[in-house]
């Protein structure tokens, strides 16, 4: 208040009475403090991770990607990656394991995880500003104990080429993790199997954000 009272003893006027206000509220404002002691003043953004799961083509099944139905909102009902939150202080390679494992049971050292993007469109989580980073695997087969849990309504697995309609935008990310997963050597040791993984990418086009509901 001291700069208040100087700035109107001075004759300044409302203007610069105005001006010392919102000098002393910039002054004071509340700041971000982390534990070691740096400050930052910016929003951040939210970070997920999601998984996807491949397994290999056989004689008489199809490369197949597993998918949960989500138990709550957004998209309440409606297919997507096994995924979530990053927990504070959680490394993202831990993170993807443990979600696939609450979503879908499935024991993460059973599967050679790899990180294959990131993806932070505007307006890609209706929750907020979020980033997800992307894990895939490509697997022997679909005999991994799936099974529904946490915020998972339902965990099943899909053929790659007719995958249902997925929320947030996890076409694109699941066209990106096909594309990779086409790349890989395990990929190229099985006949034909770059050939469709690419070609189920293909068949994903844009819009890549499914609308909220």
């Amino acid at each position: 208040m001291k700069i208040l009272e100087t700035v109107l003893a001075a004759g300044l006027g409302v203007a610069g009475a105005l001006l010392a206000t919102f000098y002393i509220r910039k002054r004071t404002q509340p700041k971000q403090i982390a534990p070691n002691g740096y400050t930052y003043r910016y929003p951040r953004p939210a970070l997920t991770v999601d998984a996807i799961i491949v397994s290999k083509p056989s004689s008489d099944t199809p490369a197949k990607l597993l998918l949960i139905k989500r138990k709550f909102p957004p998209f309440k009902d409606t297919w997507a990656l096994p995924g979530g939150f990053v927990d504070e202080g959680e490394g993202l390679d831990a993170a993807a394991g443990r979600e696939l494992q609450e979503e879908t049971s499935v024991d993460p050292t059973t599967v050679s995880l790899t990180q294959v993007g990131a993806f932070g469109d505007p307006g890609r989580d209706p929750r907020g500003w979020t980033i997800t980073v992307a894990y895939a695997a490509l697997v022997p087969s679909t005999n991994l104990g799936v099974r529904a849990a946490d915020d998972a309504k339902d965990a099943r697995w899909f053929d790659v080429s007719m995958l249902p309609v997925l929320a947030f935008d996890h076409k694109l990310v699941v066209r990106t993790a096909l594309r990779q997963l086409a790349k890989q050597p395990t990929a190229a040791a099985v006949a034909g199997l770059p050939a469709i993984l690419e070609a189920a990418a293909n068949k994903l086009e844009g819009p890549w954000r499914t609308e909220f509901h």
